[in-house]
């Protein structure tokens, strides 16, 4: 939804701070900044210091949007599984911010779209902001899938904030191993480190499918010579 700067900037523009606020929010942080109200869909979304739900409701309502628009066919079914944070491990079952996201998406729909709680972490993750791992080499053994849904069903992954992709990959393999799919990823926000045109203009990425079998890829550089 936004492309936000993770550092400041010599001229930062108020469409640069409101991006920020909303990934703040969006992650459970203050929004901070100034009060801000923008509108999607005919109704507007207020946030601000100390007021982050009208962001969480912006985001949540720019999700099933796009979800609705790219659901094929319209009705069918579909599965919302959010991006384990570092501390949801198989060891507890401790709710955590992007299951919270996931849950308020699927509410806007019907039964056919559900949000599963179906990746944890085998043990706590150190933090990637605090140097913990983003590679998909070093994340997909730390992940565990117990799929709660249909295998047969299409499945989406739900994060807030994407940087390498790392986390994203290696989650959809680690569900690709149960037999299952993934579709594809929704965010809320891209890092960037320098300043875009338009911060809401969220492009659409594309990363190679990890395969635990080729961590490294080299399989996709070398032809096998006989």
């Amino acid at each position: 939804m936004v492309q936000y700067l993770t550092e400041q900037v010599e001229q930062m523009r108020d469409k640069d701070y409101t991006a920020l606020s909303i990934a703040k929010a969006v992650k459970g942080r203050d929004p901070g900044g100034f009060d801000k109200a923008l509108k999607l869909g005919g109704k507007v979304y207020r946030f601000g210091p100390g007021s982050p739900d009208g962001a969480v409701g912006l985001w949540t309502a720019w999700a099933t949007r796009i979800i609705s628009e790219a659901m094929d066919p319209p009705g069918g079914q579909l599965v919302i599984v959010p991006v384990p944070n570092s501390h949801a491990t198989i060891a507890n079952d401790n709710d955590f911010r992007t299951w919270e996201l996931a849950r308020r998406i699927a509410d806007e729909f019907g039964e056919n779209v559900t949000a599963h709680d179906e990746l944890r972490w085998l043990e706590v993750m150190p933090k990637a902001s605090e140097g913990g791992p983003r590679q998909p080499h070093q994340l997909f053994p730390k992940l565990q899938c117990n799929l709660r849904a249909s295998a047969d069903a299409d499945r989406i992954l739900i994060d807030d904030i994407l940087t390498t992709g790392g986390h994203l990959q290696a989650c959809a393999a680690r569900v690709r191993a149960t037999g299952s799919s993934i579709e594809a990823a929704l965010v809320c926000g891209r890092t960037k480190h320098i300043q875009v045109s338009n911060p809401f203009a969220m492009p659409v990425e594309e990363f190679a499918d990890f395969d635990p079998s080729d961590p490294f890829g080299f399989g996709a550089i070398f032809d096998e010579i006989e």
